[in-house]
């Protein structure tokens, strides 16, 4: 079946064998059917022509005794003569084949010839029938009838023509019921092959149907989810492949990209794989891949050799992660380059190693790298001198030996170069490069042998002096350093007699539990108190030096807590007219009374707020005090008015680019009008009109505010600008307010000088007054106002409050 249908599908093939099986079936059934008919029409043709011939023969025996056969014919004819069915003819011969009856079927002229007794009839259902019969005077002739069989025959066929239709409609039947059946039972199998179909041609997210809750479609099912579950496998490979493919060539382009070598040792055949790359780094021969290990331990440098052994037996064993080591590997020129090795070992059962491999990289530049980055780590990259870092250790080691011989006392000078910035700005960075790098040459070249010299800062050299006698020898040293140093240099095209100032600090002064950097620290206190003298000199350090520097350091974080806490108070210095004695403006001054040290002058404090960085918060603390005693004035006073504050600014806020904008605001947060304040600024900041000083002073003016000048004819040339800056009134310096009467040109300068301010439209005020006649010339000059301890000394809230209304307080105000 297979042969004859290959591609035929299931259900035909059902249909086909059913239908088969039914027709062998049926058709079994209808000859079993036709033959039990035949039997039952045989036996009801033998009954009927025995029971025929029975009476036949009764009635020829009646008849042939009464000489009667002419009787008995037409007996029989009657009898027979409307007769279809059943007996039909009779025939009754002599011996000799006389006819002695005849009856029935006249139109049978011949007697059929009978064999056996009975013959059927080739062209109807007739049965002919011959039986002996005796007749008289003891002859023996012949019966011989016929018997139609029509009506069984036709049954018979009825019947079988019926039976064979029924079976026709039963295939049929069966036809179609198992065509419907096969299709509900194949359609399942159809998807299912579908499915697989599309499963094969790699259509994963194929699914069957899932109707119904028989077993094709829980067999839907389970292939929905058999199909689901290949397709989350296949994806999981076909990811895993595309990884692995990423990585492959990742690895490749890496090992590409990196430059590596790859070798594979294989232990027990002792035999080291190298690619080309490996060999050609390794410095082994790229002819053959397979070396010994002894050509490859046979290139390293003899001095790494030892350590490359020790780190690959350190691995061997086990004590390692990973082998991993530096060093140089003899090339087939002769020369030696840095390579890195790297690699792992694979074990057995017992732990020992079987197989090692790894890589191998060219890290020669690298290495060189990074043994430059060492060196400029630990030396200063202009001079090539140590830096600082390498100088501490340095002074570390020469401690570490003092602990241990205590005669190996030493030094360590702090040598600082005057004026280098002044250098840089007049002739360029490059100069100032060069006469760097002469002092380094300077100095390296008076070094005795065994001391140390290390640029530590921008214009800042280190000195360590090894084996002192005592501190005048270093001290002599250093002074002789010096006068080296001071002789006349050439930078760029001019010559230069540059300064020096040094500081030291001897090891006798510290115990073995003292740092490097403290020596350094201390020469370089040393050297800070030269340049606060003014000295260029040698100064050897003490304790006291170190103490200043810790007590300026412990002001620094006096300051910041006073300023957070709000511990500053303003004192108010009255500006006076020197026409009538009237009070016409305050002056904001800061104090602070310091928590140890009680009333601290602003001389100490104020150029530590500049140094710091506090110097805008100071002011701006200052201006909100100021604010708020006006506001008090203003409601102490009702509806007089209250004198105007001139508060200081420093010279370091104008580097704010919105400094105009920030006390604008802090005014307009009070409500105060802006020409209740004043602000004053030392001539310096205005040294340089295109800077920002005078836009945010122009500013200022524009809101309603006056600008003074403080200090004016201190610091620069102040007539050539002073027509230019944007004031409103000049304070002139209490240096020229206390010579004034006794110096008659300093007199005519003040009165030239006053004379000039009024011409440009600004006011004048004179700064520490202290004597009636100082103010009798400067009101004789044209001045228009005083300030000074002649008048007031600066007031704090309660005395102006009393110098203004009386015995009037803020408290009582307040009430």
């Amino acid at each position: 079946m297979k042969r004859l249908l290959p591609r035929t599908s299931i259900r035909i093939r059902l249909l086909l064998a059913s239908t088969v099986v039914q027709v062998l079936l049926l058709t079994l059934l209808l000859a079993n059917s036709v033959r039990l008919m035949n039997d039952a029409i045989g036996a009801s043709i033998a009954t009927l022509t025995s029971q025929n011939a029975t009476m036949l023969h009764a009635m020829a025996a009646a008849y042939a005794d009464n000489g009667g056969f002419g009787a008995l014919q037409d007996v029989l004819g009657e009898l027979l003569s409307e007769g279809d069915e059943g007996l039909v003819y009779v025939r009754i011969a002599s011996p000799d084949g006389r006819i002695l009856v005849s009856a029935g079927m006249p139109e049978m002229h011949q007697i059929p010839e009978v064999d056996n007794g009975t013959t059927r009839s080739a062209t109807s259902d007739l049965f002919h029938v011959r039986r002996p019969l005796l007749l008289d005077r003891n002859t023996v002739g012949f019966m011989q009838f016929g018997i139609s069989v029509s009506a069984l025959s036709g049954a018979r066929r009825a019947i079988t023509e019926q039976g064979a239709a029924i079976a026709v409609a039963e295939i049929l039947l069966t036809f179609v019921l198992l065509s419907g059946i096969g299709y509900l039972l194949t359609r399942n199998l159809t998807r299912l092959l579908a499915g697989s179909e599309a499963i094969a041609a790699g259509r994963l997210d194929h699914r069957l149907p899932e109707e119904g809750d028989d077993e094709l479609a829980r067999l839907a099912r389970r292939f929905n989810m058999m199909a689901a579950n290949l397709q989350d496998r296949v994806g999981e490979l076909q990811q895993a492949a595309t990884q692995l493919r990423e990585s492959e060539q990742r690895y490749e382009l890496a090992i590409q990209g990196a430059n590596d070598g790859l070798w594979d040792w294989d232990i027990a055949a002792d035999q080291v794989y190298c690619s080309p790359r490996c060999a050609e780094i390794a410095g082994l021969p790229t002819e053959r891949d397979y070396h010994a290990p002894s050509d490859v331990t046979g290139n390293i440098h003899p001095d790494d050799l030892r350590n490359y052994r020790s780190i690959l037996i350190e691995h061997l064993k086990g004590y390692s992660a990973q082998f991993r080591c530096e060093y140089r590997a003899r090339q087939r020129d002769g020369s030696f380059r840095w390579v890195m090795k790297r690699g792992v070992a694979l074990r057995g059962a017992d732990g020992r190693a079987f197989r090692m491999a790894g890589s191998i990289s060219d890290v020669h530049l690298h290495k060189l790298a990074e043994m430059r980055l060492q060196y400029d780590a630990l030396h200063d990259g202009l001079t090539n001198l140590p830096n600082r870092a390498l100088f501490l250790e340095h002074v570390r080691s020469a401690l570490a030996q003092q602990q241990h011989a205590d005669s190996q006392n030493f030094a360590v000078l702090a040598i600082n170069l005057q004026r280098f910035r002044l250098v840089n700005d007049s002739f360029g960075h490059a100069a100032g490069d060069e006469l760097l790098r002469h002092v380094a040459q300077t100095i390296s070249e008076t070094l005795r042998q065994g001391d140390i010299v290390a640029r530590v800062g921008g214009d800042q050299f280190a000195l360590l002096l090894n084996r002192i006698e005592n501190p005048a020898e270093a001290l002599r040293l250093g002074e002789a350093l010096r006068e080296k140093l001071a002789e006349p240099t050439s930078v760029a095209g001019q010559v230069l007699y540059p300064k020096y100032r040094i500081g030291v600090s001897l090891s006798a002064d510290y115990t073995e539990t003292c740092s490097a950097e403290t020596m350094l620290r201390d020469a370089d206190n040393a050297l800070q108190r030269t340049r606060k003298r003014g000295e260029d000199a040698v100064a050897i350090f003490h304790t006291s030096m170190h103490e200043q520097a810790v007590q300026s350091l412990r002001l620094e974080g006096d300051l910041r807590t006073a300023l957070r806490e709000q511990d500053l108070t303003v004192h108010f210095q009255p500006i006076v007219s020197l026409e009538d004695g009237s009070i016409s403006s305050f002056e904001a001054l800061v104090r602070w009374r310091h928590p140890t040290q009680g009333m601290l002058p602003p001389n100490i404090f104020i150029p530590l707020a500049e140094a710091i960085g506090l110097i805008h918060e100071l002011d701006m603390l200052v201006l909100k005090r100021a604010c708020e005693r006006i506001l008090l004035w203003q409601r102490l006073a009702g509806n007089a008015a209250v004198p105007r504050v001139s508060v200081n600014l420093s010279a370091t806020q104008f580097a704010r680019p919105d400094l105009a904008g920030e006390i604008i605001a802090e005014i307009a947060q009070h409500g105060l009008p802006p020409d209740m304040l004043r602000f004053e600024v030392t001539e310096s900041v205005l040294a340089q009109p295109e800077g920002p000083a005078s836009q945010i002073l122009e500013r200022l003016r524009n809101a309603g505010m006056s600008v003074l000048i403080d200090d004016f004819g201190t610091g620069y040339s102040a007539l050539s600008y002073l027509h230019t800056i944007p004031c409103d009134v000049v304070k002139l310096d209490g240096s020229f307010v206390r010579s004034l009467e006794n110096d008659e040109r300093l007199r005519t300068i003040v009165a030239r000088s006053i004379e000039l301010a009024h011409d440009l439209g600004m006011l004048v005020v004179a700064e520490c007054i202290e004597t009636r006649t100082q103010a009798n010339l400067l009101r004789e000059m044209g001045c228009d106002y005083g300030q000074g301890y002649l008048f007031s000394k600066p007031l704090d809230d309660a005395a102006v409050e009393k110098l203004l209304f009386g015995k009037a307080t803020g408290a009582e105000a307040a009430a």
